[in-house]
């Protein structure tokens, strides 16, 4: 997982939480399946050593990202 990737998909989560799967995708110039890979990381799984700070909600037919608790935590004190 790059870092800066990780802390840019943080960032933008801060500035502005509850964006869809797309629009960061485009904002951060990643493809969706480069996406996922850093989401598999951030997300809550367990199964996959997740660092419990980005979570993915299906809202009809988009899926939007939001900070977890924990995530917003980490962002107010960096």
């Amino acid at each position: 997982m790059s870092e800066e990737r990780a802390l840019a998909l943080l960032q933008l989560l801060a500035a502005e939480d509850g964006q869809s799967i797309h629009r960061v995708a485009k904002r951060l110039e990643l493809s969706l399946s480069e996406l996922q890979r850093l989401l598999t990381a951030l997300g809550p799984d367990p199964r996959f050593d997740g660092l419990d700070l980005v979570e993915q909600r299906v809202e009809g037919e988009r899926t939007l990202l939001w900070l977890t608790d924990k995530g917003r935590r980490l962002c107010a004190t960096a």
